[in-house]
């Protein structure tokens, strides 16, 4: 008998020292995003900025007492990858994902999302196809409708009536609605869109031909909606071919890979997006001090959304003491948010609004030209 109390009051003992451990073990979060390739611009910027906000919150006591964990996989930019990456992550215990980067890889997985029940907060995927839904789908960024309307506006006022339009068929998710609505609207302000041009990093398609394409019709203007490596790759050729060519981007393309591949030429294109210049934010400050010091370059807007997703998370795990139940009703809790790059709305949907800007490049930097 006496043998018999001693083992039940180790076991009770054991199962206390268990119990104990698990409160206080981290909390895992899982990235997901795309680390190679052509977009790796996006995902290793987001990447950092999570990383950054992570070691911040760990250095202030983490949630509830527990240091957060982030635990990464490179989901290659493909659907594929983003549904591998999301059920190792998932496999590995994490309340939740930050990622993916590209548009179309979110539609493409939130019914995998509902299946495994878990949360993924976008740094910055921002099409107007995942705006709106009751899901597990949460983005720091507002979608593209308002820079895409904004721009045709912009256009419109000083002139600028007939544009060729470049978009990535890669990425149709995104790209696509940008250019139907900014379409739809430079149609409803009496302009025109003379032609869509398709292109694809995965498709070897003769550049020379495309280009000639697109100046054909002699537009006012040519609208590129692409990432900043095939920006930059078309922002040289049509200066080449039209030296007085009227360029405009999108926000996809706001990185440090636009800057440097695009040269002194970028200062012919400017770009309607959801993101003020770093520099110029008072906001992000800090934010840039700190990500200098840590990773030794300027960050993107992928970097700051990368940690607002991170802090995002983190006060609806405060809520939660850290607890994955009830994560996706706090996450989905209608309020202000202060991030990095401002003050951004956060509806009941998980969709962020905020403002539109004009933004250009001068001497190697972006700087605000107009708020949309």
């Amino acid at each position: 008998m006496e043998r018999r109390r001693r083992a039940l009051g180790m076991l009770t003992a054991l199962m206390f020292l268990f119990l104990h451990g698990c409160e206080k073990s981290t909390i895992p979060i899982g990235f997901a995003g795309v680390l190679t390739g052509p977009y790796a611009d996006l995902g290793i910027h987001a990447r950092n900025g999570a990383r950054l906000a992570v070691e911040a919150l760990n250095e202030r006591g983490g949630i509830a007492g527990r240091r957060l964990d982030l635990i990464v996989e490179n989901d290659e930019g493909t659907v594929e990858g983003a549904r591998r990456a999301l059920k190792s992550l998932d496999g590995r215990g994490v309340v939740a994902v930050i990622g993916h980067m590209l548009s179309t890889q979110c539609l493409e997985v939130l019914p995998l999302l509902q299946e495994l029940k878990l949360p993924l907060i976008s740094p910055v995927a921002s099409s107007a196809l995942l705006s709106g839904k009751k899901d597990f789908f949460f983005r720091m960024r507002q979608d593209t409708d308002a820079p895409a309307r904004a721009l045709a506006h912009y256009a419109s006022a000083r002139g600028w009536r007939r544009f060729a339009v470049v978009y990535d068929a890669g990425n149709p998710s995104y790209t696509q609605p940008w250019v139907s609505v900014f379409s739809d609207a430079l149609t409803g302000l009496g302009g025109q869109v003379l032609i869509r041009e398709p292109i694809s990093v995965f498709e070897d398609v003769p550049l020379t031909l495309s280009i000639l394409r697109v100046l054909n019709d002699e537009p006012d203007a040519v609208l590129i909606v692409a990432s900043a490596t095939d920006t930059a790759r078309w922002v040289h050729r049509l200066v080449r071919f039209k030296p007085a060519a009227r360029l405009f981007g999108v926000g996809w393309a706001q990185t440090d890979r636009l800057l440097t591949e695009g040269g002194s030429l970028l200062e012919h294109v400017m770009l309607a997006t959801n993101d003020p210049p770093m520099e110029d934010t008072p906001s992000a400050r800090d934010f840039v001090q700190a990500y200098r010091k840590r990773f030794g370059g300027m960050p993107s807007f992928a970097a700051a959304r990368g940690y607002d997703a991170v802090r995002y998370l983190a006060e609806a795990l405060e809520r939660t003491q850290g607890r994955r139940d009830g994560l996706t009703e706090e996450l989905g809790r209608p309020h202000i948010f202060e991030g990095v790059l401002g003050r951004s709305a956060m509806d009941g949907f998980g969709d962020a609004h905020g403002e539109s800007y004009l933004v250009g490049v001068r001497d190697g930097r972006f700087v605000l030209v107009d708020r949309l």
